[in-house]
């Protein structure tokens, strides 16, 4: 071969960027172990698209309910608070990839990022509509006496309005089931008009079994943080700091849907009737018991979050541009005969 023949590997950075920015992320990755120059290439677009992801025009829609109060509790929508870990400088100092010593575990870096959002119930109010009315108006008819598994909202320290649900648990049963679906939404150019996107729960995935030891251990855990934070007043244990990315995925006050731990409800657990305090767990197996459960955030592994974007993208370049409309409208009346 003549040493002036060109080959792929002569072209400049910028124009492998522009070749292979077309193709799909699911594509890409097996690409990445072609060589060292590829690996690098594929993991500054990857890493791109992860910020593009956490700051798309798509919203976070949540629905957390008991499975007895599925078609009354109302919807809620998210918001961005982060992603713990990402930022735009790819390498060097301050960087997510600062202490890889080679391009081994850069991957595993984007891989343990999660996104976090918070739960919103008057969110849906700026967004130009209401689902939750509609919600409520499709449901059940209305109940003579409230339910007791239905949700509270109740204002937290710094004004936000905390999200309770209430689980209660006769003697004899082991766990509660909660439901969590999270989808996302495009919110219309029309007021109140919404555009379905694919879920980030997936079919099959969303029931989970809240075990009623679990139950136990997070509420005395909270309990005795809170009895420290008496004695130190400025330690604020309300939402907890996830300053290291990986430490999420090993949280123990996070409710999974799915054995990946793609998708969670950050949550604060209390005893309402305060049982389990001071108390062995063998010494309440009999008891029936209430617990209160305040989903705090809402976590989103981002790499999940991007493949998700990813395919709502795609798919709205297919869509016929029909959307869903929630809200009332003033019915036209018929124009006279001529």
């Amino acid at each position: 071969m003549s040493p002036d023949a060109l080959c792929l590997y002569s072209l400049p950075n910028e124009i492998l960027v522009s070749i292979l920015s077309g193709f799909e992320t699911q594509t890409l990755l097996p690409l990445a172990v072609v060589s060292r120059r590829f690996h690098s290439i594929i993991l500054r677009i990857i890493h791109f698209r992860l910020l593009l992801a956490v700051v798309s025009d798509y919203k976070v829609f949540l629905e957390a309910y008991h499975p007895s109060t599925r078609h009354s509790d109302p919807s809620l929508f998210c918001s961005y608070l982060g992603t713990d870990g990402l930022s735009a400088k790819h390498e060097g100092e301050g960087s997510l990839y600062e202490d890889c010593a080679s391009e081994k575990g850069r991957f595993a870096k984007l891989g343990a990022l999660y996104s976090r959002f918070s739960p919103d119930r008057l969110g849906m109010q700026g967004l130009g509509g209401s689902l939750l009315g509609w919600r409520v108006a499709t449901g059940a008819p209305d109940q003579a006496t409230p339910n007791p598994t239905q949700p509270s909202y109740a204002e937290g320290d710094d004004g936000s309005m905390k999200v309770l649900h209430n689980l209660n648990l006769d003697a004899d049963e082991l766990f509660v089931q909660f439901c969590a679906y999270a989808t996302l939404i495009k919110v219309g150019e029309r007021r109140a008009s919404f555009f379905s996107e694919p879920k980030l729960v997936q079919s099959g995935q969303g029931v989970m079994r809240v075990w009623k030891q679990w139950l136990q251990d997070r509420a005395c855990a909270l309990w005795e943080q809170e009895q420290g934070q008496d004695q130190t007043p400025e330690v604020r244990l309300d939402r907890p700091s996830t300053t290291s990315c990986p430490s999420i995925g090993s949280d123990k006050n996070i409710l999974w849907t799915d054995y990946r731990k793609n998708v969670g409800l950050r949550v604060a657990v209390r005893d309402r009737e305060g049982l389990c305090y001071g108390k062995a767990a063998f010494e309440l197996d009999d008891v029936p018991m209430s617990f209160s459960l305040e989903i705090q955030e809402l976590v989103v592994r981002t790499t999940h979050l991007m493949l998700v974007v990813e395919t709502a993208t795609k798919d709205t370049r297919k869509r016929s541009g029909k959307a869903l409309v929630f809200g009332r409208f003033a019915s036209v009346s018929s124009s006279p005969e001529i």
